[in-house]
């Protein structure tokens, strides 16, 4: 099931997910399969900037089947360039970077308080161009939460590897983590649309671990607090594997 699929079945619409994972006034656009957030409040004309932008690339590359995958399942692109200096914003009261110096302290009460309580924006840490949600993993069956974290690594994985290309990063230690991170999660989505196959693939967890081991090398760089993320993440998908 596609990732906008599966919110509209368990939220009843991309609306509500929105209201209760970014709040009321967090602007959004559907293309596709794909959702585009942007938490960082843009006029009209540059969201529809990155709308086209998005529709002529969406940054997958076509020879990568990783990138792929996520294309596949479609999801959710989060933009958050907030840097807490905006004075018209609508979310300033909740927002982690709002700078309080920038503005007088009468204008914050003119904030709608009811709009900004119900903000309940999830921490997306070092991430700026992937998300996923992991506040409700452990209400879900190891099946669904399985394929919800697949979805965030892959959107992770892509950024991470589009990062360490923009700074010419090694070939080889891009491939030392996307492929068998591509290898686990092919064979972890054909296991888990298969009900025929009883047990888990050995490879999985192999390749999981493998990824993970990959990832360590980026400590001490630039990168080293989204590859930790990563690697948080990829063990929690490996806790879930072991109930199956």
């Amino acid at each position: 099931m596609k990732q906008l699929d599966w919110v509209r079945k368990e939220f009843g619409s991309i609306e509500e997910y929105i209201r209760v994972h970014f709040g009321r006034e967090a602007r959004f656009s559907i293309l596709g399969d794909c959702c585009l957030v942007h938490l960082d409040n843009p006029d009209e004309e540059t969201s529809l900037e990155r709308e086209q932008e998005f529709l002529k690339d969406d940054g997958l590359d076509d020879d990568c089947p990783l990138c792929q995958l996520q294309r596949e399942d479609g999801g959710f692109v989060v933009y958050d360039g907030c840097d807490g200096s905006c004075p018209d914003c609508r979310q300033r009261d909740s927002c982690e970077d709002y700078a309080s110096q920038e503005w007088a302290g009468d204008e914050v009460s003119d904030v709608d308080s009811e709009a900004t309580s119900e903000v309940t924006r999830p921490q997306n840490g070092p991430w700026t161009r992937s998300f996923v949600d992991m506040g409700n993993l452990e209400q879900m069956s190891p099946s669904m939460a399985v394929q919800i974290m697949l979805f965030g690594v892959l959107g992770h994985a892509a950024e991470l590897r589009m990062d360490l290309q923009n700074q010419e990063g090694s070939e080889a230690m891009i491939r030392g983590f996307l492929e068998p991170l591509e290898s686990a999660c092919c064979d972890l989505k054909s296991f888990l649309s298969s009900g025929s196959r009883p047990f888990m693939p050995n490879e999985i967890p192999v390749n999981l671990q493998l990824t993970i081991s990959a990832l360590r090398e980026l400590a001490g760089g630039e990168l080293e607090d989204k590859a930790k993320d990563l690697i948080v993440k990829l063990e929690t998908i490996l806790n879930f594997v072991d109930r199956f």
